[in-house]
């Protein structure tokens, strides 16, 4: 029957796993100070990450350090017990062994989310083999001390390895797996909710939803896509150009004249509605339905066939109801052509025009529509 494990190897690894967690404690405490005082975190071994140590982490930065402390302690003891030797020497390595193999699975719980998604190349860049690295630098800088402690040993009765403790050292090491990935995931959530209130900040101050690089869209066409046969005195974009007029307001109403300006030498013709769209945040087209008609901005008096004399401007208004923007997707560009099938200018305009809205837009005239009787 085998004799249990000596009493002085049980205190030589509580000091190893009390030593481990000082250095972790120590690390995080000046890592979260805000002066220069936090670069002294820099001079002790990282055998757990920072970030994992997180105070955001809940928990999980407390119960992570504590899960590899005891699975360093048995790590320690099942090499130690292992070997017969005296000294300090043994337990010594038998303290950087365990340590560094204990860092080795903090690295592979750390960085478990890029070996999922891009494998072993995802471990370039990540950091991989620091907490390795500095748990065998741990082990060699302090793993003396329990050493010390270990050879008080009776030189004459032999260590021996209970049958119960390399289990118990492999539980320990799937147990600092699983808590160093769910202090990761912990960690990844915390920033994901910070965002998230940011965005939250951010869009209660911002004219309409957020821009959203992922959302689903099309670009507005660069023309309505219709079929167009011009005259020989129509004005085109040759002879004539649509320009943005000031926006107007009424209570709980909105108008927007453009202006169809003839900037050549010659008059020229435009019968009709000039052609409307518009462009939301994400530069795709807003689902607007436009009316070809007046509202309560503008009366529409018709299409017709009108002379624009040279230098002169005809006059359409277009009119929409106030909307709520908060989180909605709205105006950030106006799209303007003198007729459908034309190419449409632009003009990055905010407008409360949102998703969803209808627009009336009156026919052109030499009289302004917000006047005419």
């Amino acid at each position: 029957m085998r004799s249990p494990i000596s009493r002085s190897l049980v205190v030589s690894a509580a000091v190893l796993a009390a030593l481990w967690l000082v250095v972790v404690g120590v690390r995080a405490a000046l890592s979260q100070v805000q002066s220069g005082i936090a670069q002294l975190a820099g001079l002790l071994p990282a055998v757990v990450p920072t970030q994992l140590t997180w105070p955001e982490n809940g928990a999980w930065a407390v119960l992570a350090p504590l899960v590899g402390a005891v699975a360093l302690a048995l790590g320690y003891l099942a090499v130690a017990t292992r070997a017969g030797a005296r000294g300090v020497v043994v337990p010594w390595f038998a303290a950087a062994l365990a340590a560094a193999a204990v860092g080795l699975v903090i690295d592979v719980g750390s960085t478990w989310a890029f070996l999922a998604d891009y494998g072993v190349r995802g471990l370039l860049g990540t950091g991989f083999g620091a907490a390795a690295a500095s748990g065998a630098f741990f082990g060699l800088a302090v793993g003396w001390v329990p050493g010390l402690i270990a050879r008080r040993e009776s030189a004459t009765e032999p260590r021996r390895r209970p049958a119960w403790l390399v289990p118990a050292a492999a539980i320990g090491v799937v147990a600092v797996l699983a808590s160093t990935m769910a202090a990761d995931a912990a960690r990844t959530a915390s920033i994901a909710a910070e965002a998230e209130a940011q965005r939250e900040v951010q869009a209660q101050s911002s004219f309409g939803a957020l821009p959203d690089p992922d959302a689903p869209g099309e670009p507005v066409p660069e023309t309505a896509g219709v079929a167009l046969e011009v005259e020989p005195d129509e004005c085109t974009p040759d002879t004539a150009t649509v320009l943005k007029g000031e926006p107007d307001a009424a209570t709980g109403h909105r108008g927007l004249p453009l202006e169809l300006f003839n900037f050549s030498d010659q008059p020229c013709v435009v019968e009709g509605y000039p052609d409307v769209a518009f462009g939301d945040q994400n530069a795709h087209l807003l689902a607007v339905t436009v009316v070809e008609g007046g509202s309560f901005m503008a009366q529409d008096q018709g299409p017709q066939r009108i002379e624009i004399p040279p230098g002169g401007t005809a006059v359409s208004v277009i009119g929409w109801d106030a909307a709520s923007p908060h989180g909605a997707l709205v105006t950030h560009t106006v799209w303007a052509a003198q007729t459908a099938g034309m190419p449409r200018g632009s003009w990055p305009l905010e407008l409360d025009i949102v998703e969803g809205s209808s627009v009336a837009v009156t026919a052109w005239s030499l009289v302004d529509p917000r006047s005419a009787g």
